[in-house]
């Protein structure tokens, strides 16, 4: 069954690709942090991380590569969005 609770959006320019999460709680918010955690540890990467906390309990996880040049970014978000079983991520 695909996670349709976590909503996930990509947005990219040139270099730059960021992968933003959606959150409502703080099971999801923990769980989208271990599945970043496992991605990183299994691709060596290190990815720029922002979360910012909004109403509810609820918040935004941003996963962000600046200055992509071998295109890392592509694989760690198919990666992750895999891991979280999430269905659909808006462009």
């Amino acid at each position: 069954m695909k996670n349709t609770c976590i909503k996930a959006y990509h947005e990219m320019e040139e270099r730059y690709s960021r992968l933003v999460l959606e959150y409502h709680g703080n099971e999801q918010r923990n769980l989208i942090c271990d599945t970043v955690g496992m991605v990183i540890d299994a691709q060596g990467v290190a990815p720029s991380i922002v979360v910012t906390p909004g109403k509810n309990l609820g918040g935004e996880y941003s996963v962000e590569f600046h200055d992509d040049y071998d295109k890392q970014s592509g694989v760690f978000f198919e990666e992750l969005i895999k891991r979280l079983d999430i269905g659909h991520c808006e462009i």
